[in-house]
C-alpha cells in the first residue's frame, strides 16, 4: 500500500470515528441555571423511561447554581421537586436541547425555561400572566397556612377561583390559536385536567391538530377523561363484589334501594383515622333519625397493615378489604386518586356526587329528599 492509499484510509478512517462519535453524543441533553430559595444543596430530577421511573439527585450551589446532563431517545417530560419535595415544576427534554432555567423555587410557576420550542413557548405563556400566576401562588400559601391554623377564609377561596377561571380561559384561548402546538397539550393538562372540567378538557383536546394531536400526553388525557366518564356524577356506579371481614361476598348491587354513602380508606392512613369520629358520629345520627342511608367502606392496603381494633370496635358498617393499594380493582373502577374519599349513589344506583364529607352528609341527604338539591 502506497503513501496516498494510507493517508486516503487514515482520513476515511478518521471521517467514520467522527461520525461514530457525533452520533454517540446525538441523544445527549443538557440542563442548567441558576434557582432562588432552594433549601437543600440538591433537588430531584424524574423522568419516566419505558415503564421505568429515573430519578436524578442534582447537585447545586450556594449560588443556586447547578448543571446537569442525560440521554433520551424522543421528546420527554422531566419533572424537578426541590425543598423535601414541597416545591416542583415541568421541563421537555430532548435531542441535542440544552435547557436553561432561571428563577424563584417559591413561585415554580414563574420560573423561565429556555432552550427548545415547547419551553420556549410556555415560559412566553407565563410571562404574559406572570401578574395573575404569582397572585394564584400567593393565595395558595395563604391557604395553606390557614389550613395548618384552622382559620380558612372563603374569601381567599373565592379569589383563588377566579383566578383559575381566568386562566383557563386565557389557556383554551391559546389552545385556540395553537392548536398544531405541545405547548397546547401541556396547557391543556395544566388547566382542564380535573373531575370537574372534563366537558372543557374534550372540547381542547378536539382541537389539536397535527403533531400535537397524536403527541403521548395527548392520548393520556383523553384515556384520563374516559376514565373519569365512568364514574361521573350522574353515571350509574360500577358494580363490583367483594368479601367482607366474614368472608361473605357484598356487591354494590346489594344496597339498591338505598342511599349508600361508598368511602375508601387506607390502614396506613393517617387522615383517615383523623376522619373516622367524624364518620361514626354522623353514622349513627343517621339511622337514630332512620334515613334511607347505609355506609360501606372500600379498605386499601390491609395486606401491608391490618385494620386497626379502634377501627374494628368503632365502625358498625361494613367493611370491605381490596388489595393492591392504588392499583386495586374499585380503586381504577371509581378513580380514586386521594383518601380518605366519599361518593354518594343513590337508591337506583346512579353517582349523586363525589368527594363527599361527612360532615356535610346529612344536610345534602335532606336537600336531596327534599328536592332542593339539583
Amino acid at each position: 500500500m502506497n503513501k496516498n492509499n494510507i493517508i486516503t484510509l487514515t482520513s476515511l478512517l478518521l471521517f467514520v470515528f467522527a461520525l461514530i462519535s457525533c452520533g454517540g453524543n446525538s441523544s445527549k441533553f443538557e440542563v442548567k441555571g441558576k434557582l432562588d430559595n432552594v433549601t437543600e444543596g440538591y433537588f430531584y430530577a424524574a423522568r419516566e423511561i419505558g415503564d421505568s421511573l429515573l430519578v436524578d439527585t442534582v447537585r447545586i450551589n450556594a449560588k443556586g447554581e447547578f448543571s446537569f446532563s442525560g440521554t433520551v431517545d424522543t421528546l420527554t417530560f422531566m419533572s424537578l421537586y426541590f425543598n423535601q419535595n414541597t416545591k416542583s415544576t415541568y421541563i421537555l427534554v430532548d435531542k441535542g436541547w440544552t435547557v436553561e432555567l432561571k428563577g424563584d423555587v417559591l413561585f415554580p410557576d414563574l420560573i423561565s425555561v429556555k432552550g427548545g420550542s415547547i419551553n420556549d413557548d410556555l415560559t412566553s405563556f407565563k410571562e404574559q400572566n406572570k401578574d395573575m400566576l404569582k397572585s394564584r401562588v400567593e393565595i395558595l400559601n395563604v391557604l395553606s397556612e390557614a389550613v395548618e391554623k384552622d382559620s380558612v377564609s372563603g374569601k381567599s377561596f373565592a379569589e383563588l377561583k377566579n383566578i383559575n377561571f381566568t386562566l383557563s380561559n386565557i389557556a383554551a384561548n391559546y389552545v385556540k390559536a395553537n392548536p398544531d402546538k405541545i405547548a397546547s397539550v401541556m396547557l391543556i393538562n395544566t388547566f382542564f385536567k380535573d373531575e370537574t372540567s372534563i366537558p372543557r378538557l374534550d372540547e381542547n383536546l378536539e382541537l389539536l391538530r397535527g403533531e400535537a394531536a397524536v403527541f403521548p400526553l395527548t392520548l393520556d388525557l383523553k384515556r384520563y377523561s374516559a376514565k373519569i366518564k365512568q364514574s361521573t356524577v350522574g353515571t350509574p356506579a360500577l358494580n363490583f363484589t367483594l368479601k367482607d371481614l366474614k368472608g361473605k361476598d357484598v356487591s354494590l348491587i346489594d344496597y339498591r334501594g338505598k342511599y349508600l354513602l361508598l368511602s375508601f380508606i387506607s390502614t396506613t392512613c393517617e387522615a383517615c383515622d383523623r376522619e373516622r369520629k367524624n364518620a361514626v358520629e354522623v353514622y349513627n345520627q343517621l339511622k337514630k333519625d332512620k334515613k334511607n342511608i347505609d355506609f360501606a367502606t372500600i379498605v386499601m392496603d390491609t395486606e401491608l397493615e391490618p385494620i386497626s381494633k379502634n377501627t374494628l370496635d368503632s365502625v358498625k358498617w361494613t367493611l370491605l378489604p381490596d388489595h393492591g393499594g392504588w392499583s386495586a380493582k374499585t380503586v381504577e373502577q371509581y378513580y380514586i386518586r386521594e383518601i380518605p374519599y366519599s361518593i354518594l349513589i343513590s337508591p337506583t344506583g346512579i353517582i349523586l356526587e363525589r368527594d363527599v364529607s361527612f360532615l356535610d352528609l346529612p344536610k345534602k341527604l335532606d336537600d336531596i329528599l327534599s328536592g332542593k338539591s339539583k
